[in-house]
């Protein structure tokens, strides 16, 4: 696709697009796409559906964002909700608010201050996760991961999701791993450090391991 033989598209109101190829897209109020959507640039203010995929280079969402197929995008930026029904994949995603992704998510950087539910797989060579409430991820890999609980409530009236900010996993792995409130089967790095409100199964470290001492590690072992 080039952008010499794709067309702009705006769409203001309560409208409806077939879907389609597009140079920039800019979206204000309610929009539903039929199919899928390829573009440049995708912004939007308000509430749009893509019952198929998306695709763009640089997507700025405001408002809710729900996705039935894939979506992947060289940036990523938004606030509010984002849903997507299959896979995520982008190269810098930063986002406030509510993430639900019913495969897996892969990032090069992820920045997420909120709340993250991912069915599958969570990578990213870099993850900040700053929890304004409950995080899920089956398995997290990367290469940096740090996650922890805010203190600040002022983001709480953009989750639709009540409960406890914690991050659940089964399996967490990275090179450098540092935790706070969460709960995890397997904790694998390098350097490990488990902050406060934790609960690990076991953690197996290469190098460091530092546990705060509210936290709970039943077994960890130097490889």
């Amino acid at each position: 696709m080039t952008e010499e033989n794709v067309r702009d598209l705006k769409m203001v109101g309560t409208t409806t697009s077939a879907g389609g190829r597009f140079r920039n897209v800019k979206l204000t109020g309610e929009s539903v796409f039929s199919g899928d959507v390829d573009c440049f640039k995708l912004a939007n203010t308000g509430e749009f559906i893509v019952n198929g995929s998306l695709r763009a280079i640089e997507l700025k969402i405001t408002g809710e964002c729900k996705v039935q197929g894939s979506l992947q995008a060289l940036s990523a930026r938004g606030r509010g909700e984002l849903m997507v029904s299959s896979g995520v994949r982008g190269e810098n995603i930063k986002f406030t608010g509510s993430i639900e992704v019913g495969v897996d998510c892969e990032a090069g950087t992820l920045e997420v201050d909120g709340a993250i539910n991912v069915a599958g797989l969570l990578s990213a060579d870099w993850l900040e996760l700053n929890m304004y409430g409950p995080c899920r991820a089956r398995e997290i890999g990367g290469t940096t991961l740090l996650v922890k609980r805010s203190k600040a409530t002022k983001l709480l009236n953009l989750l639709k999701s009540s409960g406890q900010a914690k991050l659940t996993a089964d399996q967490i792995e990275g090179d450098k791993v540092e935790l706070d409130h969460t709960e995890a089967g397997v904790v694998r790095g390098n350097n490990v450090k488990i902050g406060p409100g934790c609960e690990i199964g076991r953690v197996e470290y290469r190098d460091t391991l530092e546990v705060h001492k509210s936290s709970v590690v039943k077994e960890s072992i130097r490889q």
